[in-house]
């Protein structure tokens, strides 16, 4: 290991020893964390006017300040683009991240200087685990490709907007800048298919160590390298032998499971898996810190966690407990107050605990995505663990996939969930498949398992299997490639399900079933 590389890896672990330490009692750590929010934002307009500096623990906090959704809050935060200064965070914030929301369309969220800090150690954090995972010289020592969205940001007012991964990329630390790819012009490249297209050409035979990014659009650029390594008369190639020294990669944006069988194949031979959570509000939360468990959270990086019963979020006034009222295996919609000027924000996630000293959460869903058309409520997390589960068991590979229920008709009076599942590899057995995406869910929701039985409320789900492409397509025609978009899991509207059968239908050059 190079003088260097050695001094980082001592550095880094170290600096991570010393984090596990303080955060294995999280609640002292979320306190501090509070208190230093409230006093750094306490004579900004929304400090003033809660009254930040009187605010002394969670609970007066809770008392005083309220909810404040995507569209109380932007009424503050979009004053910056006039010029406003100190009004949920010192200073004027200039950047704003473009977020497609699910709940108040496409949303536009402060990034400030503060938060870009605590993200960047969170950052050092996930290279921390990589190099403990591994072999600490091969990591630091190679190079470490970032798929992210474009780093072109646009004016608006006096603030500039774009991709929350492209923010942060314009922000890599100094010592960590020759090590990341792609290059500056290539990651301000727009188009994303011009983009993937140059990462291809540039990096095919690259010495990449570590990559991150959404696992959907990774899947697609391994097929793209391997189809230009085909193409330049490799008979067999795989991602392992293309970056012989290619050992992590560093998941974010959506559940990692569904893509495994998929990644094993196009890599071709054993790497280190890393998961993580971001969202464009609070930054990187939650980290995978043992190889295929939950995250653990981050107690003591510029955001403080608020916790609502999954069962009453929807509800005007719900109670809003802190880390230390926690209960472990219960579901828990979550709250943020962060360094980003972002005070009591429903996020729209739901955690459930599976330690509390430390943290250790795992990601289960959305308040406001789940499939429950007759009662069966159906969330995210179920839905993502039957696909793994399935695919585990049938040995396919998923390249992408959504839900939607089927009405009862005259023909068919009987309601049904429609699987549209994209392959890369199908399942040997599609009924095998369907029985058992069927008994995952059954196993874990009651509802539905009372719906299914004797297939008296709901019928089996109904699987239908779509051309190659057929996703990628429905994305590019919503002008949604790349970076952090993602294809809903629950398809959003019937008018969904009939443009991706058409797509299909038009890629295969015939008729769906």
């Amino acid at each position: 290991m190079g003088a260097l590389a050695g001094c980082i890896a001592r550095m880094l672990e170290w600096r991570l020893r010393r984090i596990e330490s303080s955060t294995a009692d999280p609640l002292p750590c979320q306190i501090a964390v509070l208190r230093n929010l409230l006093r750094r934002a306490a004579d900004t307009e929304l400090g003033r006017q809660y009254r930040f500096a009187e605010i002394a623990s969670p609970e007066q906090f809770r008392a005083r300040v309220p909810i404040m959704p995507y569209e109380t809050a932007c009424t503050f935060w979009h004053r910056a683009f006039d010029g406003a200064t100190d009004i949920a965070w010192p200073g004027h914030v200039r950047y704003f991240a473009l977020s497609s929301g699910t709940t108040a369309g496409n949303k536009l969220i402060p990034v400030t200087a503060d938060a870009i800090k605590s993200n960047r150690r969170a950052g050092m954090m996930v290279l921390a685990y990589l190099a403990r995972r591994g072999d600490a010289a091969s990591l630091l020592e190679g190079q470490f490709l970032y798929l992210g969205g474009s780093t072109t940001l646009r004016s608006r007012g006096r603030c500039l907007v774009g991709d929350a991964s492209a923010i942060m990329a314009l922000h890599v630390p100094w010592y960590a800048r020759r090590r990341v790819l792609p290059d500056p012009q290539t990651m301000a490249i727009t188009d994303w298919e011009a983009k993937i297209r140059r990462i291809v050409e540039n990096y095919l035979h690259a010495d990449v160590r570590a990559l991150s990014a959404c696992p959907s659009w990774a899947a697609l650029f391994f097929r793209q390298m391997i189809a230009a390594a085909q193409a330049a008369g490799d008979p067999n190639p795989a991602v392992g032998r293309l970056w012989p020294a290619f050992s992590h990669f560093v998941s974010y944006g959506m559940a990692f499971e569904p893509y495994r069988n998929a990644f094993d194949e196009y890599v071709g031979r054993p790497i280190h898996y890393l998961d993580t959570y971001s969202s464009s509000e609070g930054g990187m939360t939650a980290i995978q810190d043992e190889p295929g468990g939950p995250m653990r959270l981050l107690v003591d990086n510029g955001v403080f966690y608020e916790f609502v019963p999954a069962e009453r979020a929807e509800e005007s006034d719900p109670p809003r407990l802190h880390i230390g009222e926690v209960e472990e295996n219960r579901d828990y919609a979550l709250l943020l107050s962060t360094n980003g000027g972002i005070w009591a924000y429903p996020l729209g996630d739901v955690v459930r605990f599976v330690s509390l000293r430390p943290a250790r959460v795992v990601f289960s869903g959305r308040t406001q995505i789940y499939l429950s058309a007759f009662g069966e409520h159906v969330t995210l997390g179920m839905i993502e663990k039957a696909v793994a589960a399935a695919a585990a068991a049938t040995s396919a590979v998923v390249a992408d996939y959504t839900v939607a229920p089927r009405f009862p008709s005259a023909q068919q009076p009987r309601p049904a969930h429609r699987w549209i599942m994209e392959f890369a590899r199908p399942p040997g057995d599609l009924n095998m498949f369907a029985d058992v995406l069927d008994r995952t869910i059954r196993a874990e929701n009651e509802d539905y398992d009372t719906h299914r039985a004797n297939d008296f409320g709901l019928e089996k789900p109904l699987l239908i299997p779509v051309a190659r492409g057929t996703f990628y397509e429905w994305m590019k025609s919503k002008g949604k490639l790349g970076g952090q978009h993602k294809v809903p899991r629950v398809a959003r509207s019937a008018a969904m399900v009939d443009e991706l059968l058409a797509i299909s239908q038009t890629l295969a050059g015939g008729r769906n079933t």
